[in-house]
Formats: C-alpha cells, structure tokens, sequence
C-alpha cells in the first residue's frame, strides 16, 4: 500500500528535480513547483540518493584519494521506482535470510573483493542456504534497503577492452607469432606473462610481476630501477627460489617490448648452465596479448593506485598484494582462487 502523503511522479519530473537541486532549490520550493507535498519530495530524495565518487590530487597533480558525495539521480530514482513497481507482490528471494546479507557484505569490505565474487566463494564453501544469482544480488545492491554496507561502488570495474594498433617495429628477441598453439589454448601449466608495472612519475622503483596463463597465479617483487639488468637478476632470484623445477614451472615468458625486457639471452639463460626458459615478445603496442598479466595489474592497482611512490612501498606490503590477488575467488574458476589451483598444479611436479 503507498504511504500517506505520497505522489507518483514522472521520469521528467524527477529530471527536473535533479535540475533544481544542482541549483540550490530547497525541498519545500521543489514541493511548489511540482505541486505535491513535502513528504512526497523527501520520499522522492531518498528513492533516488546516490554516491557519486570524485578523484583528489595534490597541487603537484598526484592522486591522493577519493571523496564520495550523496547526490540525487532521476535515473535511480526511476530504476528504483521500476523496481519496486514490478516487485509488488512477490516475496524476496533472499527471504530472512539475513546471515547471508551480512556474510556477504563482511566479505566485500574485510577482503576487498566483490560482491560477486564474495557470494560465488559462499556458494563454493556450501555456507549458505539461500540461493540466488548475481543478477538478482546486484538487483538488491541498487535497491539499497537490503544491504546496508555495500553500495554499486563496491561491484568490479567493467573489463578493459583492448585495441590492436599497428605494428612499426620487429620484436626484439623471438616473436609471439612464433609461440606453440598449446600456450595460446591456455591447456597447459607452466607459461607466464611478465610486465612492469610503474610508480610515481620521477621515481625509480618499479613493481615486476609474473601471471600464469592456466591458473593466473600471480608473483610480484618490487625492483630498485627498470633496468633491464635489474629484470634479469630478480629473474635469477626466481630461478634460485624453486631450484631445478624451475624448468617446469617457468616453461615460457611472453612480455612486452619494452626496453626493460630487451635483454632476452640473459632472461633465458640459466645460472646453472643451459636454456631455462623461452621468451617471446608480443607484438608492438598490442598489450591484449599479455591479456591475464594487463588485467591483474589492474587488481594491483587497486591496492597500490597509479602515482604511488613505491619507495614508500614495504616488501611485506608487496606481498600482502600478491596473496590479496592469488587468494581472490574468480568466476572463471567456479570461485576457486588462483593460489588453490596453482598450489595442486606444483605438487603435481
């Protein structure tokens, strides 16, 4: 039943409220100019109240920041309208089940991850006795009364799509165009994409970090320069960490053709004699073709944001990073994490 004092309104009419209130207006001049009561504006305010998140930076134009503002939007005001319009009647799936709302919402704000993937890890677990999609979850995010401590600004950023440019230059070593089928099907374990992922302008320190294909498990270190010396050698402290299966492990690299990777004989030569692995170079300006290793640099980010001085960056905090991106529930796993699978692959070597 609608509540006393309340008025449907339009989408135009909530259209121009939105206009009104980026003027100034106050809620009794709103109420005037539609011709409703008081009750029916706040009501109206509350349907259609969202964050709005803006980037700070310092005077010398680093990011230092966000700041969220709760403004007014005609569109979810109208979205939720639509929706409880639809709804009247029918009983949420979610029922009583308010152990899984809060599970749910610890999950995103204690691990970092998103909603979806919070739920998908519940499912996998089995701890949880209501079922629902994640098209239903995010419904009732938007709706904003059933969960109290996530918002839309909690869901993953939509994936990155990527742009072939044309290529001016040879690689440097042996190309992409020369790599097995079998690397590129992702059906077998052992073959890694590797990149650089840079800090603040001006600045030295550079994070290097290593993807597999098959399980996306991901190694990070944090290297004084971006030297191409510098790669080698923590390529070496690799080689030294697993030893003899280091051969197994590390069967390819594919990487950029940035001078950071340009010295490819000292990449696949080992430090106890012999070839230990196979490098290959992507194509120029054609970053799609380290697709795994360019989407968790992007999950990097969002612990350690672009313009980050690294040197302020401790190796513990490095791998703090790197657990946070093996140990995170992904849907293209049926919510199994990276570090599970990667860990039952190297006990099978």
């Amino acid at each position: 039943m609608k509540r006393k004092g309340t008025k449907d309104l339009t989408l135009t009419q909530r259209r121009k409220i939105e206009d009104w209130l980026a003027i100034g207006a106050t809620k009794k001049q709103i109420a005037e100019k539609l011709g409703v009561c008081l009750a029916t504006v706040y009501n109206e305010l509350k349907r259609g109240r969202t964050e709005q998140r803006k980037k700070l930076y310092d005077i010398y134009g680093d990011f230092k920041g966000y700041k969220i503002y709760t403004i007014y939007s005609a569109d979810k005001a109208e979205y939720n309208y639509r929706l409880n319009q639809s709804a009247h009647g029918a009983p949420l799936k979610i029922g009583n089940d308010f152990e899984l709302v809060r599970e749910i919402e610890i999950r995103v704000i204690r691990d970092k991850i998103s909603p979806c993937a919070a739920l998908g890890r519940i499912k996998r677990e089995k701890a949880c006795r209501t079922i629902i999609s994640k098209t239903t979850l995010y419904r009732y995010i938007r709706v904003g009364y059933i969960f109290e401590r996530i918002t839309m600004q909690d869901v993953k950023l939509k994936p990155k799509h990527y742009q072939k440019s044309t290529v001016k230059r040879a690689p440097k070593g042996t190309s992409i165009e020369q790599r097995p089928v079998e690397i590129s099907a992702r059906n077998t374990f052992g073959h890694w994409e590797m990149d650089c992922v840079i800090g603040k302008q001006g600045t030295k320190e550079t994070i290097l970090a290593f993807t597999e294909r098959l399980t996306r498990y991901e190694i990070v270190f944090k290297m004084p320069d971006h030297k191409a010396a510098t790669v080698v050698r923590y390529v070496n402290k690799l080689e030294k960490r697993y030893g003899k299966q280091f051969r197994k492990l590390f069967k390819s690299i594919t990487v950029d053709n940035g001078v950071e990777f340009s010295n490819f004989e000292g990449l696949e030569k080992s430090i106890y004699g012999g070839k230990r692995t196979s490098v290959y170079y992507c194509h120029p300006y054609t970053s799609c073709e380290r697709g795994s290793n360019e989407r968790l640099n992007r999950e990097i980010r969002r612990l350690i944001p672009k313009g980050t001085d690294l040197s302020t960056i401790s190796d513990k905090r490095i791998k703090a990073v790197e657990t946070w991106v093996n140990d995170y529930p992904r849907e293209i796993f049926g919510y199994a994490t990276s570090a599970e699978l990667f860990n039952a692959h190297l006990q099978a070597i």
